[in-house]
């Protein structure tokens, strides 16, 4: 059985930061030169506006990090805490002051999403722009999303269904489950080189209900219509989304190089905050909390003396922090760009 874990419209995505063994820098790291002594962490903070306070690259962040053997977990910074930017063996590091708060103990728990550290440690980054993408399109497989159970009609014949009409589904629905959400076939992704199909977007459309079971035929009741269903949508676990809350934005292991295939809207550009797609996936080693640069192609122009066609360096515009990924295709956020983004972009490690 395909399961597409969703979030629920009220949550939010949070990332801590973590340090995991020593930290291989890949560019000189540059200090900005109006970078504060101390800085005490404000409501509303994230991990990475703080880290763009201090450095010109801010996934550079861990670089300076100096752990504070004192605190009990200083990878987890709340309103209050004070940084301080000091002079170690002659690197620049940061410490970390505790301010006055009551340090929070439990993990909060909301229907469909596991949100940890939400009530006062800071999040790396503000994902509030991806929330309601997340919540109602999934990336998945399309021969998988072939292979789901589908609507096969309203038990009174109708092809059009609403809240509250009852259906007939073909197919094996998942075991001692019966709230199941509707979706359909949507923007389909091909790879750019061989035009073959490497992933599929599937938008949900409703909710429904088991109400009975039988061999390779169930009824459920739709709770739930926002957009219209139809014979043939499919149906998927209602779950919650695991995410891992451990992950600072950081480059990928090994170099990787691809392109923008899609955007979230149905425009040719795009912006920061916003949601693009790239051919990029498991099967290239990228992963969730990736950080990528993303560049436009050097132009070809003619070379006023030879006459002859020359190609420009591509030039850098942005960053990309991958937050979803299958096989060949990835999710992924701009978090900053110089110039409007567009689908043919280059995304590549920084």
């Amino acid at each position: 059985m395909f399961t597409v874990r969703t979030i629920s419209g009220a949550s939010l995505l949070f990332f801590c930061l973590i340090m995991v063994g020593p930290f291989v820098p890949l560019h000189a790291m540059e200090i900005k030169p109006n970078a504060p002594a101390q800085y005490v962490v404000k409501t509303g903070d994230t991990l990475w506006n703080i880290a763009s306070v201090y450095l010109e690259e801010a996934w550079q962040w861990p670089q300076i990090w100096a752990l504070n053997t004192n605190i009990a977990n200083p990878h987890l910074i709340y309103p209050g805490d004070e940084i301080s930017l000091v002079m170690i063996d002659g690197q620049p590091r940061l410490r970390l002051q505790r301010g006055d708060r009551v340090d929070p103990s439990v993990v909060k728990r909301v229907p469909s999403v596991r949100r940890i550290n939400a009530a006062a440690a800071i999040p790396a980054l503000s994902l509030d722009q991806i929330e309601a993408w997340l919540a109602k399109v999934k990336m998945v497989d399309a021969v998988e999303f072939e292979r789901l159970p589908y609507i096969l009609a309203g038990i009174d014949g109708k092809t059009l269904l609403k809240t509250g009409d009852q259906v007939y589904v073909k197919g094996a629905l998942a075991a001692g489950v019966s709230s199941f959400k509707i979706y359909q076939s949507g923007q389909q992704y091909l790879d750019p080189m061989t035009g073959a199909l490497i992933g599929l977007e599937a938008q949900e459309v409703g909710q429904a209900r088991l109400l009975s079971e039988q061999a390779g035929l169930a009824t459920l009741k739709i709770v739930k219509v926002t957009e219209e269903v139809t014979p043939g949508d499919r149906l998927m676990v209602a779950e919650g989304l695991d995410i891992d809350a451990t992950l600072f934005p950081q480059p990928p292991k090994s170099a990787v190089a691809g392109q923008i295939i899609g955007l979230r809207s149905d425009g040719t550009i795009t912006a920061a905050h916003s949601v693009v797609t790239i051919d990029l996936g498991l099967t290239d080693g990228l992963a969730v909390g990736d950080l990528l640069s993303v560049a436009s192609p050097g132009e070809s122009v003619k070379d006023p003396v030879t006459g002859k066609a020359v190609t420009l360096p591509d030039q850098t515009i942005g960053q990309l922090l991958v937050y979803q990924t299958l096989n060949q295709i990835a999710y992924a956020l701009v978090l900053k760009t110089t110039a409007a983004v567009k689908i043919g972009f280059l995304a590549q490690s920084p």
